[in-house]
């Protein structure tokens, strides 16, 4: 739900923020906030238009009415992007005006037809401050951008549309009481984070790192009753719910502080259903991170557990998109620590949703593969590496294999590595790829309970060669102290099959 007065009103369960938004609304004037989609920004953006309306009785049971808020009433200006046309330039300022011209009429003023979207806007803070400072809240920018990535040219105009337009603020800062931003992206050329250059960005500001989702205690503290019916379901207790509920959907890091919350949207279908499921992903599903991946050809196993700087979290361009950088801010990676003496961030899946998920989402984008058929089979080829079945895992993975797309820009080597190291992600099993040793590096490192394989691959050539790589230089030494067999795997792909052609493995002695 987006509208705070359907849930105040309906008397639905509201987690209670506001003690959060009055500190929010009295210490400054203009802020942006960045979170992933389905987060919650859109109804944090409807308490605020609630509250600059002056509806203290809406918020009669809330913590801020506890403040000493004045509730004045002040003229909303409510911009939704997620309403408006993104396909050209052209008709989302045509959707612009009609929607400064509506609220203009909603407020019994008249800025006629304006000629363009940035004119009716400055027409518009004129007219509405006459009785009072004017309120602009502005909700999912980016989308504009977001939604043409892949065709740059409309982003690009779009792009200088929302330039000329937020720009328009800058000089009406005298007509303004408060400006709130929301976007999934924080994109440079843009003028909210150039020409306007006194908007805080509050996306990592640890005062409000628990802004949106929810923390553990307040799932504890408002949700009691459907835990109790989540718990008689599973037959398990309150604490044993809440280890496999932070498993899964917990982990959001949005600051350098430990403070980790849930995701709302999969934390609340969850308590419904009473069933772990991919909630959230299967409305935010990230076609064009997998096409970015598969454009930028990037290092699979480099996209979690890394390490990165404070750079990460600014703009960035539309023309030199940094895919780590975007994945932060969709929300497929979030920060999970961070390093006071280095100054560097670390990175990571938030949890188990996001993981498997994105994982079934690249196999499916690498392979002609579809998802259910994916995770099907890898469950399949764990099983077969775990019992040592080294025969069926290898009919299996030639499934992942067949028919491989012909516009993958991954080159040959690089591809068929990703392709192992995905479908051993998929598994869960320990995976390291091109793992360093005193003579080189090893393509694949493959951890089990009771096995180390160690994979060595060849493009057009042969299994034997492949393995006697592995023992001539010597890889299997790194791993003699894990006191688990050593399983040596020679593999070789023939380009004109599009799949393995023949592979070789040695227990090591």
């Amino acid at each position: 739900m987006q509208s705070i007065e359907e849930i105040i009103e309906g008397g639905y369960v509201y987690v209670d923020k506001t003690a959060l938004i009055f500190q929010l609304i009295t210490e400054s004037k203009y802020y942006f906030l960045s979170r992933p989609r389905r987060f919650g920004k859109s109804l944090l953006v409807s308490t605020l238009k609630a509250i600059f309306s002056g509806n203290k009785e809406l918020f009669k049971d809330c913590e801020i009415c506890s403040t000493n808020y004045d509730w004045q009433k002040h003229p909303i200006i409510y911009l939704d992007f997620t309403q408006f046309s993104t396909k050209s330039s052209e008709e989302l300022e045509e959707d612009l005006k009609q929607e400064l011209m509506a609220t203009a009429k909603l407020y019994g003023k008249s800025i006629g037809t304006p000629s363009s979207a940035k004119s009716g806007l400055i027409a518009l803070v004129k007219e509405l401050s006459v009785e009072n400072k004017v309120v602009i809240l502005v909700d999912e920018y980016d989308k504009p951008l977001i939604d043409n990535l892949e065709q740059m040219q409309v982003a690009k105009a779009n792009r200088k549309l929302l330039r000329d337009f937020f720009v328009a603020l800058k000089g009406l800062d005298r007509h303004l009481r408060f400006i709130f931003v929301t976007g999934v992206s924080k994109f440079s050329q843009v003028s909210l984070f150039s020409g306007f250059n006194n908007l805080k960005d509050m996306t990592i500001n640890p005062k409000y790192a628990t802004l949106l989702g929810y923390t553990e205690k307040e799932i504890t503290q408002f949700f009691k009753e459907y835990l109790t019916e989540v718990e008689k379901k599973y037959n398990k207790t309150s604490q044993e719910i809440i280890t496999l509920m932070r498993y899964w959907y917990n982990g959001y890091g949005f600051s350098r502080e430990k403070a980790t919350v849930y995701n709302p949207f999969s934390t609340l279908l969850f308590l419904e259903n009473g069933e772990i499921n991919n909630y959230w992903f299967q409305t935010a599903t990230p076609t064009f991170l997998i096409n970015q991946i598969k454009k930028q050809t990037y290092p699979i196993d480099q996209i979690s557990g890394i390490q990165v700087g404070d750079t990460i979290f600014n703009s960035h361009d539309l023309e030199k998109i940094s895919l780590i950088s975007l994945m932060w801010q969709t929300g497929y990676l979030t920060i999970k620590s961070y390093d006071r003496a280095t100054r560097l961030y670390y990175l990571d899946y938030p949890n188990e949703e996001v993981k498997v998920s994105f994982l079934e989402y690249l196999a499916e984008g690498i392979t002609n593969m579809s998802i259910p058929q994916a995770s099907g089979c890898a469950r399949e080829c764990a099983l077969a590496l775990q019992n040592l079945l080294l025969e069926e895992f290898f009919v299996k993975l030639k499934v992942f294999f067949a028919d491989i797309p012909y516009d993958m820009s991954i080159p040959k080597e690089k591809y068929y590595q990703t392709v192992f190291y995905v479908i051993a992600k998929l598994i869960g099993l320990d995976t390291q790829l091109e793992v360093k040793t005193n003579m080189g590096r090893i393509d694949m490192v493959v951890i089990t309970d009771k096995v180390v394989y160690i994979f060595e691959f060849k493009i057009d050539a042969s299994a034997e060669k492949a393995l006697s790589q592995i023992n001539d230089k010597k890889y299997f030494e790194k791993y003699l102290d894990h006191k688990k067999k050593l399983i040596l795997v020679g593999v070789n792909f023939d380009t004109k099959e599009r799949n393995i052609s023949e592979w070789k493995a040695l227990t090591h002695q």
